[in-house]
């Protein structure tokens, strides 16, 4: 689903302004109504009080002199027709309309000695109240009504005059609400129409301060975005020239080793020629592998899916035979300390980093020398090293080290230039960090990899041997 800004301002501003509308206009109705109600009540009551000053009881019998010109008024009302009636003791009739009804639902509620309810009479609604009075000792009965066209009309009046103005108000509100988000988000508009018109090539910061307070942070933020992808760029040129560079090298060795072996008449000289293309295509092999893995180690490189549980002695069991190899070849004692200690990662990605680690002790360490690869568990975080007796690191040089293409000058054997980078990107992506410092009394290198540890199972034991020249 589609998320928008404006309707969600939108919503949550009139959705509010919406149900106090709903809210308000039944509780406005009734707070104008009742009392409305209540008076026409009240002036029904007066007009049957009216009635008992014109009751005489003369020696047990009731008599009603109303004259004709106070019944006229008592009648009188351009909308309703009133009517009247008076009961004596057990409902005899005295005087009005016969027939008016005067007895009120057993659920109506009586407010002292008078009662007001709805009925019907001469096929009309009407509206009864009902007073009881003793005049002479007896008990009387003051019936009055009238029809509820004007109440009615009432009604309609006050829904009319309540709900105009609302609908007025609901408009204007809603007019109000949809211009002030609308300009409220002319920045953000602003915004868009600055990035919009901003080529790839020269991308700029937006002005944060310009921006209102509250959208100042994510302006600051996307500045840092820009930042951190213009650093990323120029990163990614200096590789692209680097790696163009270091792949010119070796293609040339090969054309030049080419071409000398068309000319060469000897036999031993071609094979010597046929022996350095050779040679070169591997440098040419193993660059494009490490840049592959480079590529790969780099943040979003391979997918968080393919993490595993990794035992590290297992792991390093499993690449040591090439390494023992290639110690054996140059007359390097190779050793192995491993102890249990397991993390959550990339196989393939840790095996490539600790495989840096060790070709790049091995290529550093002239014969006889030593390289000891050990791991293990320490503070809840999984310790991988490589410790080698060669010339070390210089310490301005230690970070240098980890820059792509970069290669110390001690090197006996050629490389690419980009292992401890490779080791370092790995290390980053599984959360770990690289060190380097001086091996055992100060002598060679050792650098070492720390990584977050998780609980394993049942982890190789301690495992020590050593590959040795004979």
């Amino acid at each position: 689903m589609t998320r928008s800004l404006r309707k969600a301002l939108l919503l949550w501003l009139l959705l509010p302004a919406t149900l106090a509308l709903i809210t308000f206009l039944p509780l406005a109705y009734h707070l104008v109504h009742q009392p409305a109600m209540e008076a026409l009540d009240q002036a029904l009551a007066d007009a049957g009080l009216a009635l008992v000053p014109h009751l005489e009881v003369d020696a047990g019998e009731p008599r009603f002199v109303f004259p004709p010109a106070a019944e006229q008024v008592l009648r009188a009302d351009r909308t309703d027709d009133i009517y009247y009636l008076i009961l004596g003791p057990e409902a005899r009739f005295v005087a009005g309309d016969a027939g008016l009804p005067h007895e009120a639902p057993a659920e109506q509620l009586v407010t002292g000695d008078r009662v007001a309810f709805d009925s019907h009479f001469r096929g009309h609604r009407v509206r009864v109240m009902v007073i009881h009075r003793k005049v002479g000792g007896d008990p009387f009965v003051f019936v009055t009504a009238e029809t509820t066209r004007k109440r009615d009309q009432l009604k309609v009046d006050l829904a009319v005059a309540l709900i105009l103005p609302l609908l007025f108000f609901a408009g204007a509100t809603g007019l109000t609400i949809w211009f002030g988000v609308h300009h409220a988000l002319l920045p953000v508009e602003g915004l868009r129409l600055t990035l919009h018109g901003m080529e790839h090539r020269a991308l700029q910061p937006l002005d944060a301060m310009a921006a209102p307070v509250e959208i100042r942070p994510l302006v600051t933020e996307f500045n840092q975005v820009l930042d951190r992808l213009e650093q990323a760029a120029q990163a990614q040129q200096r590789f692209v020239a680097n790696a163009a560079h270091q792949l010119r090298t070796p293609l040339a060795g090969i054309r030049t080793q080419l071409e000398l072996l068309q000319r060469e008449p000897d036999a031993s000289g071609r094979q010597d020629r046929t022996a350095h293309a050779i040679s070169a295509i591997e440098r040419l092999g193993h660059l494009i592998n490490q840049m592959l893995v480079l590529l790969s180690a780099e943040p979003g490189g391979r997918h968080e899916s393919l993490a595993t549980a990794v035992d590290l002695p297992e792991l390093i069991r499993e690449r040591s035979p090439e390494w023992i190899r290639l110690a054996e070849t140059r007359g390097l004692d190779l050793g192995f300390e491993l102890q249990p200690a397991h993390l959550t990662g990339d196989r393939l990605l840790l095996g490539e980093m600790i495989a840096n680690l060790v070709v790049n002790a091995l290529n550093y360490t002239p014969a006889p020398g030593e390289v000891t690869i050990r791991c293990r568990t320490e503070a809840g975080r999984s310790l991988i090293e490589v410790e080698d007796t060669g010339p070390g690191i210089p310490e301005p040089a230690r970070q240098q080290v980890f820059e792509r293409f970069f290669r110390l000058p001690a090197a006996s054997h050629p490389g690419s230039g980009l292992g401890l980078a490779i080791v370092r990107e790995i290390a980053h992506g599984a959360g770990g960090e690289v060190d380097i410092r001086d091996g055992a009394g100060g002598r060679g290198a050792l650098l070492q990899v720390n990584l977050p540890s998780v609980a394993g199972g049942e982890a190789a034991g301690s495992l020590g041997y050593n590959s040795r020249r004979d």
